[in-house]
């Protein structure tokens, strides 16, 4: 039975999606670990990815004296985000398009 499970996103510049559009969409995965203890990544380019990582592992959730750890998973996705700013009618508007599979986000959609 897994005792914990949990996403943790950093986006940003793309504040105003929604986490439960990133949890969804599809991106590159650049780490997938499993082990009885898991370690933060190392990027040797990426001091940002190092410390998020560094910072999810040391914010683990304390495992009850009762319970018995078989394994740890440590995956890291980067989920590509483009901003689009198009007016139509005289109205401005945002939509984002993520991930590697082009998933549109349009919070205020204008009418016809």
């Amino acid at each position: 039975r897994t005792l914990v499970t949990r996403k943790v996103s950093a986006s940003r510049g793309a504040a105003s999606v929604p986490d439960e559009v990133f949890h969804r969409a599809k991106g590159a995965q650049l780490c997938n670990t499993q082990a009885y203890h898991c370690t933060p990544a190392f990027f040797a380019d990426s001091f940002l990815l190092n410390k998020f990582s560094s910072e999810v592992i040391a914010d683990r959730s304390p495992v009850p004296p009762t319970a018995r750890v078989v394994g740890e998973r440590h995956i890291i996705s980067v989920v590509p985000v483009t901003r689009v700013v198009m007016s139509h009618r005289d109205r401005s508007f945002t939509f984002y398009i993520i991930g590697l599979s082009n998933e549109v986000y349009i919070k205020d959609y204008p009418s016809r």
